[in-house]
């Protein structure tokens, strides 16, 4: 069965791959809890050292627990995603970085203004990229714009 993004299926299979690639290892270790807000989902991922488990749909309230959250609209989420599969990982325009540096409102967040937690994002970028790379190799199928979004 084809993950669909966003799901929790698709952050695991993605997760298995990031996992097994020496790529992954290479940006050291990698220590925070992430939340992914893709327009109604809303996804906490537990990324400990090289592991990554507890990957579930979350609260808006658990995930203030979160180090930070990462939230685009679901057509920039959708883009990201297609981007990275058309060129196996993302371009440019595309990086997390790039994205957080680009928009008016910034792709990471602490939702309780907690400067030293958002500060793992950059701190780990190179290490998400790359576990957002690794998605190039997942068969995803995409799931329609939910209604809000396409207003």
């Amino acid at each position: 069965m084809v993950p669909v993004f966003p799901s929790v299926q698709w952050f695991e299979e993605v997760a298995k791959i990031a996992m097994a690639d020496e790529g992954y290892r290479h940006f050291g270790r990698l220590d925070a809890i992430v939340g992914f807000i893709i327009g109604e989902t809303r996804i906490s991922a537990t990324f400990d050292v090289f592991d990554i488990k507890d990957i579930h749909e979350a609260t808006l309230d658990e995930l203030r627990d979160a180090d930070f959250v990462l939230e685009l609209p679901y057509e920039g989420w959708v883009d990201l995603v297609n981007n990275i599969r058309e060129n196996g990982k993302a371009d440019l325009h595309h990086s997390l970085n790039t994205l957080d540096l680009a928009r008016e409102e910034p792709l990471a967040r602490n939702l309780t203004a907690d400067g030293y937690r958002l500060d793992k994002f950059f701190r780990y970028n190179a290490s998400l990229q790359r576990f957002f790379d690794d998605s190039a190799q997942v068969s995803t199928e995409i799931a329609p714009a939910p209604a809000a979004a396409q207003r």
